[in-house]
């Protein structure tokens, strides 16, 4: 059995939820929409414990949760811009300092904002909570108890007995003035890396994921970014296999179907290509994709009935490789070009800037929007959920200087996950991003492939 760390006590375990099996979509114009928030917390609780609560949020997006003692000073974080999909997010307060002693007893507030995925801010909100003094005694400073005649916590039942209960010695009794232990860390919990249970045929994230599947025909996924224009042509206009909701739409892959099961990651509606390693006759299927919340290779199960598949473009394809920053154009099979870009750069913090690698196609083009509140990209469609291929953001929405942090960057990771490619002409093939814009006007459906710049044995990426 695989270890399992335990989560540093200062984390929020995170369970999103949904009351379908998809996400939350975005309504009408709500790239414009500011974001709204509502907490439900527990007026009090013991420290040291750990309790429940429950976030809605209007939009997706990145929501940002900080403890403040009565004067309101900050205590911890307890989530900086943590991606969440789903309109009900269920959270576990562990009300314990980052040294996983128990918080001293008092009046603490949550502090919540977040910003949409299109970058638009929230109002911020807050909510009181009453911690209430610790009953937790060290384990080395509990009362000693009668010996007993259970069997020391390492030992193991013979494999050549069966267990029989009933002649197992009954527990004993804690002495009436002993108090009760505090509730153990929990073991496990979406989103946070190396934390994940092994179920069935799914995987730990990270930790024994061969690096190609084994199948006769898996395209892409049986590719690295120096296979032959032949392999990569046929990966190009082989058909995409999508969750069925749509593009502002997330899905999660598990890591076992059976109940109990918890969540690997997520990904993106329509856009975002995932491999089908097995149809089961249960109704489910393994499959493998690189989640959105931090790049990371993951295999896990998805119900068939969620996925589709789709006839791409067959004219026209792209590849980018994250490790040369590059995106090549490719048309009838044959190479028309390339250019630099630049890819999501994360952060300890902000994973989720990851560009994740696998298969995507272009669907809505949106022309100009908003960049994260610091400028304005131009020729943007969307590749999968709120990340982007686009021009190198602009300062102003209709201006000509290009904001610093990007354009001197290009060929380097450099944004928040979008796929910036310059303004200029390349010299080889003349491709830019106005360029792209025009060819995908009339071709709809371009599948592009985005190689990694690491092995899939080496995620995740969240340490």
């Amino acid at each position: 059995m695989k270890h399992i760390r335990r989560l540093p006590a200062f984390l929020l375990c995170i369970a999103l939820t949904a009351t379908s099996s998809t996400a939350l979509a975005a309504k009408g114009k709500a790239f414009t929409e500011k974001p709204t928030l509502k907490i439900n917390l527990p007026s009090s609780m013991e420290s040291y414990k750990s309790e429940e609560y429950t976030v809605t949020a209007s939009l997706p997006g990145f929501m940002t949760v900080t403890l403040l003692d009565a004067s309101g000073s900050e205590v911890m974080t307890l989530l900086d811009h943590q991606e969440i999909h789903s309109k009900m997010n269920v959270l576990d307060f562990l009300a314990r300092t980052p040294e996983g002693e128990a918080l001293p007893a008092g009046d603490y507030t949550f502090k919540l904002s977040m910003v949409s995925q299109y970058g638009v801010a929230s109002d911020e909100i807050t909510a009181g909570i009453k911690l209430e003094p610790s009953t937790y005694v060290p384990r080395d400073e509990e009362e000693p108890e009668e010996a007993a005649d259970a069997p020391a916590d390492d030992a193991q039942v013979s494999a050549d007995e069966p267990e029989n209960t009933q002649k197992q010695p009954a527990a004993t009794k804690a002495p009436a003035s002993a108090k009760p232990a505090a509730t153990p860390i929990p073991s496990d919990s979406a989103y946070a890396a190396g934390s994940f249970k092994t179920g069935d045929e799914g995987l730990m994230i990270g930790v024994g994921v061969s690096d190609i599947a084994m199948q006769t025909d898996s395209g892409y996924w049986g590719l690295t970014a120096d296979a032959s224009d032949e392999d990569i042509w046929a990966a190009l206009t082989r058909p995409l296999v999508s969750v069925d909701v749509s593009e502002q739409e997330s899905a999660y892959i598990y890591d076992t179907t059976e109940d109990g099961r918890k969540k690997l990651g997520s990904i993106s509606g329509l856009s975002q290509g995932v491999n089908v390693v097995a149809k089961r006759e249960d109704g489910w299927s393994l499959v493998e994709a690189f989640r959105n919340e931090d790049g990371a290779f993951i295999r896990g199960y998805i119900r068939s009935n969620k996925l589709r598949t789709v006839e791409v473009n067959q004219t026209y394809g792209m590849v980018i490789d994250k490790n040369t920053q590059t995106l090549t154009v490719y048309k009838d099979g044959e190479r028309l070009g390339s250019c630099q870009v630049s890819t999501g750069l994360p952060t300890k913090k902000y994973l989720h800037r990851e560009t994740p690698a696998g298969e995507f196609m272009t669907v809505t083009r949106r022309g100009t929007i908003e960049y994260y509140g610091k400028g304005f990209t131009k020729y943007t469609i969307r590749l999968n959920g709120s990340y982007y291929l686009c021009e190198i953001p602009t300062t102003k929405k209709n201006g000509s200087t290009f904001l610093d942090e990007v354009r001197d960057q290009l060929g380097n990771k450099a944004t928040r996950g979008n796929i910036c490619v310059a303004h200029e002409a390349s010299s080889d093939g003349g491709i830019n991003a106005e360029w792209i814009w025009n060819m995908t006007d009339d071709n709809k459906k371009v599948k592009v492939l985005i190689f990694d710049d690491k092995a899939r044995t080496d995620v995740p990426v969240g340490e």
